[in-house]
């Protein structure tokens, strides 16, 4: 029990250090953008689309090759600027944002028209840039005159990802104390006011296609070629389009992979109006609801089949991407859960991986535990293309073998003339066999009966510490119980008639009786007296003898006892699991142990191993070896309790201590029953060895010792499996 717990720790041990690692994966991926190339991916997938038609309100006035064409090429003199400024205010539209950088003085006549022109245009928000490189940082603004007329000033900065893509821009950039509004946000606030509140500070912005918004070539604009009710209460953006004016940036595929930067802005500024903007969400809910993803994974990893399991990752993996779309496209909120689909990806075939060691130990365990009926080597090795293959043939073939043999099982178990009876975790009678049915009657098994109630309704008498039932025809039987499922409690007790073994242990009894009888009386009353001696030193000394000579009267017919009984009655074997045998002993000795500050140590196997053996003689085997080794064993040291199962035939037990090693005249006999022995430790009865000896012999073992003077001695028993 005790190995089937330590099992089923170190399983759990195992299953929280793989979620305590995918918990810190999902944390450090996350802090670490390890997944945002995958989250940006599926943030693509999730806006492509959803920008389907620009606002109405929107056109571009693009500097396009058309227009360097007919106006020279670029840089443009400002004069042109100027004209292009006082034709689109003609048009009367709503606002103009001017896309152009003038950080830079030109001739100062045609920076004077420009000033002139935005001055009474009135409705013109110029474009700033923001530096931040060594020895340089804040905003860029344009240059006076110019800046002195604009109704207002915003940057175009542009955000750009780490696959070098810009989905993102921020609406309000911040270098140091300073705060900067983006050029769309300070357009919305002359244009539309209401629009421009409780803006964020950064956001996605989903791209239409290239060229789904309206534009003008500037050049038909300065040259007074166009038509006025185009601009007439929109807003107009003004921006440099042609290629080779270096304005382009890459965009997610969705939209054409290339963009200028005036047409982002144009689509920045649809987004705004369309209310299409998408927010990442915070950095708590996006980590708790990963983490209760990949908790979810792991209920179900510790509860559920491996089928189930891969259900569920999948389905979690499936389900992440889902809220991930549904709350782009619904909510216009971005949960990145690129970190727990990898945590979920890498969590499942490590713990497969983990199962799937665990089903071939079993199988391979289960195989050599099994015997086949067979003498086929290629059968016994089994079929399949790899290891588990084979172990599930060999299983099979194995378990085939016991299915044929059921029912001879079945009918063996009704044809044996002891009576066997099957209770369920209830304790009550769930099947008799027919010796049982003679016994008890066969309404045991309709009515339900409990074992205390079969014993009453019959009349018999149960003794409950020697497990054995007499009835009032002074038949006897003895009992034996067994798990059939622990798990559940239920249990099969068979019983053997032993009328006949009864009666002559009866009269060894007597026997041993009269024996134990007359060696101990005397003692017992010896050491009676010796509280009532005098106060003298003589008598001191003398009661003291008569008290350890008692007491080894006492501990010899003990001895004497046990050993009578072992060999006469024999050992009653049962499967008996070794490693908790080990930690009783210790538990045991402990209290000695204690007294004599000497630690006792226990070695056991690393899986439960189970071996046929009389539980209660070996236990006062292994305690005669224990006391002897704490008894001559030094303050300050350990006795060692080990088992060894790397022998296929055998188990091996050992008991170690440190003390003086046995003495030579003891080693050539140690198990004498009256040989040589040492009272250097206190008194000895000589028969602690002797009845070792005795149970081990009755067990079909043997028992070997290691032993050096100074060196401490070692006992090893080896007993059969089976």
């Amino acid at each position: 029990m005790g190995s089937t717990l330590t099992k089923t720790s170190r399983l759990f041990a195992e299953w929280a250090l793989l979620l305590v690692a995918a918990v810190g994966l999902i944390i450090i991926a996350q802090q670490n953008d390890w997944t945002e190339r995958l989250d940006q991916q599926i943030l693509d997938f999730s806006m492509q689309s959803m920008a389907k038609e620009p606002h109405p309100s929107i056109v571009i006035v693009e500097i396009d090759e058309k227009s360097l064409a007919d106006l020279g090429s670029w840089p443009w003199s400002r004069d042109i600027h100027a004209r292009l400024i006082r034709n689109l205010s003609d048009s009367r539209p709503n606002a103009i944002g001017l896309d152009v950088l003038y950080i830079e003085p030109s001739n100062a006549e045609d920076d004077a028209q420009l000033g002139d022109a935005i001055r009474d245009a009135g409705n013109v928000i110029l474009a700033h840039s923001l530096a931040d490189y060594p020895g340089q940082s804040g905003a860029l603004f344009p240059i006076e005159p110019i800046r002195s007329g604009a109704a207002g000033l915003g940057h175009v900065g542009i955000e750009l990802n780490s696959d070098g893509t810009a989905r993102s821009f921020e609406l309000t950039a911040s270098q140091g104390d300073d705060r900067y509004p983006h050029f769309i946000k300070s357009l919305l606030e002359l244009s539309a006011p209401e629009s421009g509140l409780d803006l964020p500070p950064s956001a996605i912005v989903p791209y239409m296609p290239t060229g789904k918004i309206r534009t003008q070539p500037a050049a038909d604009i300065v040259a007074n070629n166009h038509s006025a009710d185009v601009f007439e209460g929109k807003t107009v953006l003004v921006g440099a389009t042609a290629l080779g004016l270096g304005d382009q940036y890459a965009i997610p595929g969705y939209a054409g992979g290339l963009m200028s930067g005036v047409e982002m802005q144009a689509n920045l500024l649809s987004a705004i109006l369309n209310d299409q903007l998408v927010l990442p969400a915070s950095v708590v809910w996006t980590l708790a609801l990963q983490l209760l993803a990949i908790l979810v994974l792991f209920i179900v990893f510790w509860r559920s089949s491996p089928k189930f399991s891969l259900i569920i990752a999948t389905g979690l993996i499936a389900g992440l991407l889902i809220l991930t779309f549904a709350t782009v496209r619904f909510g216009n909120v971005w949960v990145a859960t690129g970190p727990a689909i990898l945590a979920i990806i890498l969590a499942y075939p490590l713990w497969a991986w983990r199962r799937l060691a665990t089903v071939s130990r079993f199988l391979e365990t289960e195989a050599n535990t099994l015997r086949s009926a067979t003498d086929d080597p290629a059968r016994r090795e089994g079929e399949g293309f790899d290891v588990v293959a084979r172990q599930v043939s060999r299983v099979k073939m194995l378990s085939g073998e016991v299915r044929r043999n059921l029912q001879l099982v079945q009918d063996v178990i009704n044809a044996t003339p002891d009576a066997m009876l099957v209770f369920d975790a209830a304790g009550s009678v769930s099947m008799v066999n027919h010796a049982a049915t003679n016994l008890f009657g066969a309404t045991c098994v309709e009515e339900n009966c409990t074992f205390a109630e079969l014993v009453a309704n019959s009349g018999a008498h149960y003794d409950e510490a020697r497990q054995e039932i007499e009835f009032e025809d002074q038949r006897c039987y003895l009992l034996a119980k067994a798990s059939i499922d622990p798990t559940v409690g239920s249990e099969v007790l068979v019983m053997r008639d032993i009328t006949a073994m009864k009666a002559d242990e009866r009269q060894r009894r007597e026997t041993l009786e009269f024996l134990s009888h007359d060696m101990r009386s005397p003692q017992v009353a010896i050491i009676g007296l010796t509280g009532n001696s005098g106060d003298t030193l003589e008598k001191e000394e003398r009661l003291s003898r008569i008290e350890s000579q008692a007491r080894r009267t006492l501990k010899l017919t003990d001895d004497f006892v046990q050993i009578a009984r072992v060999s006469t009655e024999g050992i009653n074997l049962e499967e008996v699991e070794i490693n908790s045998v080990l930690f009783e002993t210790a538990d045991r000795a402990f209290p000695l142990a204690h007294r004599k500050g000497i630690s006792i140590e226990t070695r056991e196997s690393e899986e439960p191993m189970f071996v046929k053996l009389d539980p209660a003689a070996m236990a006062r085997t292994l305690d005669n070896l224990v006391g002897n080794a704490i008894k001559f064993s030094d303050e300050g040291t350990k006795v060692v309790l080990s088992v060894d199962v790397s022998n296929t035939n055998q188990i091996v037990i050992g008991v170690r201590d440190s003390g003086p090693g046995l003495p030579p005249e003891r080693v050539e006999d140690p198990f004498a029953r009256f040989g040589a022995k040492s009272n250097g430790a206190g008194p000895s009865a000589g028969l602690g060895l002797a009845y070792v000896k005795q149970v081990v012999d009755k067990h079909g073992g043997s028992i070997a010792i290691e032993t050096a003077p100074g060196e401490g001695t070692e006992f090893k028993i080896a007993i059969p499996y089976s």
